[in-house]
């Protein structure tokens, strides 16, 4: 239904789609998904489609931006360079091509319809409330996309959606694990406990300097500083290119006047329907049958059109505007399907027409009224237009720049002088790193790759210009070597000594804790001085913390009093006693309702799993040797 499509757009799709307008934005590739690289320089093949090193390389620093900018100072870089994430990452790229070539197996494709109603409802495309395809052209060109490139992304979520949508609608919480599970976290218990001091067991510790010794031999790699280097480098930034350029007043009033058409409000129209549903693979007979009521409700209306609301709200089988008295509000042109848009901007104020055909059925047409185009003032839009002529000179400037920057960093190996002399840049110096630990521009496998690679590290020579995102090169030259090296055994045996006996402590005291266990478990007392008595529930506290909590509730509670023993973030080592389970008589419905959706969440991922391994079977899958191998 138009007004079902139109009213989607408001939810995770369109989320999803202004999440990729930010910055991470220019770094997803999404043109590849279905067809990939076919060069040879493949990750990974999935049925008829590859996956690219560049394509992959695109998505792993793309979900890397994505999650340091979810996580703030909380974000570790390191978790990026393992391995484990670049294979999470290489198997949801495997997954999305699986399951879009499944979609288009299945013929399963996106009605033109549906891509227009999101374009008009995603709000970074919108002025004054309504779409502009100046403004949605602007937003695209200044993330280095085109509107081809976002259409077919829309297109792709819409396919994705569809295959998933099964899983998604058809999953619910049984009542009985429902109920359990709401007991279960409404549960409470009592406990104490006592602490025993790693100070218990340090009379015990015996740590030699022969247990020194082979400990050090045994994990040299522990002990061994990874290669290092300083690097001299030069960035050609095309934003910064675009920045350095002057736009004349006559330049920007030449492109106002040759482009006045896209500045500005085109005709809007506002417009009500009465949908009489027929989809356009039912069979005649059905088909013809809708139409006939649309006839019959269009006859009435002739008769009577102050009846439409009433038609509307009664009659029309478009759930979402027929609460709204068939109302769909404004739209301009391309936003609604072919035969309902021409019969639209054909029709004068208040004329009612019908019954129009289109692939959803029929429909009763009422035009409400007409914005007419306007023109925005040159001063409204200047900013627009230095921006556009700065980035459309830019792209001019940057590739003959790029060209000339590339050529001099291969002409003078040994030096990036000259080649940041002809950009207007300055070479810069990076301070040491080592390949896994290597901070922007350098974490582009590309770049660290060239840098560390023999004959940048003995040669001192350039690397070539490497694109690190979108309009940035970057070329590097070694300027300082460190190889790995093993640190001394003096120089470690500390840090060694030290490890060693807070090993033995957390084993003697976890021995210690389990004996004094197993003599409470058997009714002895030895000696302990248990805290006071408190009542817990799931959630950890400043004196129980999650270790605890976990502890407490993971505990058999068919004989109490109940021990069981964890080793605190302090080093000491807790003895926990539970002494009564006390069940809640009633569960809180707020409790109960996002006991419900998580079951539901949990039960949609182990479906949308099974769908994807049932999708992911019927595809030859061949992942390239190395293809998620660390820097």
């Amino acid at each position: 239904m138009l007004e079902a499509i139109r009213k989607h757009a408001h939810g995770w799709l369109a989320k999803t789609i202004l999440g990729l307008i930010a910055v991470t934005f220019a770094l997803f590739g999404i043109e590849s998904y279905m067809s990939g690289d076919r060069s040879g320089g493949l990750a990974a093949e999935v049925g008829k489609a590859g996956i690219s090193r560049d394509e992959l390389a695109r998505e792993i620093q793309a979900q890397t931006d994505r999650m340091r900018e979810a996580l703030g100072p909380g974000f570790d870089p390191a978790v990026a360079e393992t391995a484990a994430f670049r294979t999470r990452v290489l198997d949801s790229l495997i997954e999305r091509k699986a399951l879009l070539q499944e979609a288009q197996a299945r013929k399963i494709f996106t009605p033109d319809a549906y891509v227009a109603a999101v374009l008009g409802q995603i709000p970074a495309f919108q002025e004054d409330g309504k779409f502009s395809q100046q403004r949605y052209e602007a937003v695209l060109r200044q993330n280095g996309r085109t509107p081809a490139a976002f259409e077919n992304e829309l297109r792709q979520s819409f396919m994705l959606e569809i295959m998933s949508s099964p899983v998604v609608h058809a999953t619910f919480a049984s009542a009985t694990s429902l109920q359990q599970m709401a007991r279960l976290v409404a549960q409470q218990r009592e406990v104490s406990w006592v602490d025993l001091p790693a100070s218990a067991v340090a009379s015990r510790v015996k740590v030699e300097a022969a247990d020194v010794e082979r400990e050090y031999q045994a994990k040299k790699a522990d002990y061994t500083l990874p290669e290092q280097i300083r690097a001299e480098y030069v960035e050609l930034d095309a934003p910064a290119v675009a920045a350095g350029i002057e736009v004349s007043e006559q330049e920007v009033a030449d492109y106002y006047a040759a482009n006045a058409s896209r500045f500005g409000q085109p005709e809007q129209r506002s417009a009500s329907h009465i949908l009489i549903a027929a989809d356009k693979s039912a069979d005649p007979a059905t088909r013809a049958k809708a139409k006939a009521k649309a006839e019959a409700l269009f006859a009435t209306l002739q008769k009577s059109p102050t009846r439409f609301a009433e038609l509307a709200r009664t009659e029309s089988q478009d759930p979402g505007s027929a609460a709204q008295d068939g109302s769909l509000g404004s739209f301009g042109r391309g936003m609604m399907v072919k035969p309902f848009e021409d019969a639209v901007f054909a029709m004068k104020p208040n004329e009612i027409r019908g019954p129009v055909e289109s692939d959803f059925g029929y429909h009763i047409i009422r035009l409400d009224g007409i914005q007419a185009a306007h023109a925005a003032p040159l001063a409204e839009v200047r900013g627009a237009i230095v921006d556009e002529l700065r980035k459309q000179q830019a792209q001019k400037r940057f590739a003959g720049l790029a060209e000339n920057f590339s050529n001099l960093v291969y002409e003078n190996a040994g030096s990036l002088a000259p080649a940041a002399k002809a950009i207007g840049a300055v070479v810069r110096q990076s301070d040491w790193m080592s390949a896994k630990s290597a901070p922007p521009p350098f974490n582009h496998p590309a770049l660290v790759e060239a840098l560390f690679a023999k004959e940048s590290v003995t040669g001192r020579q350039n690397t070539e210009a490497i694109e690190v995102k979108p309009g940035t090169l970057v070329a590097a030259r070694v300027i300082d070597h460190r190889p790995a090296r093993l640190r001394p055994l003096a120089e470690v045996a500390p840090e060694i000594e030290a490890h060693l006996r807070a090993g033995q402590t957390a084993r003697l005291l976890t021995e210690e804790g389990a004996a004094r266990i197993k003599a409470l478990e058997g009714g002895e007392e030895p000696g302990m001085a248990w805290s006071a008595f408190k009542v817990v529930g799931r959630q950890a506290s400043a004196e129980l913390d999650e270790a605890g909590v976990k502890t407490a509730f993971r505990m058999k509670t068919d004989v109490l009093p109940a021990y069981a023993g964890y080793t605190r973030p302090d080093g000491s080592y807790r003895i926990l006693r539970v002494s009564r389970v006390l069940d809640a008589p009633e569960v809180d419905p707020q409790l109960r309702a996002s006991i419900e959706a998580g079951l539901v969440q949990a039960q949609q991922r182990a479906d949308m799993q099974a769908l994807v391994a049932l999708v992911k079977a019927g595809y030859k899958i061949k992942v390239q040797p190395n293809a998620v191998e660390g820097r």
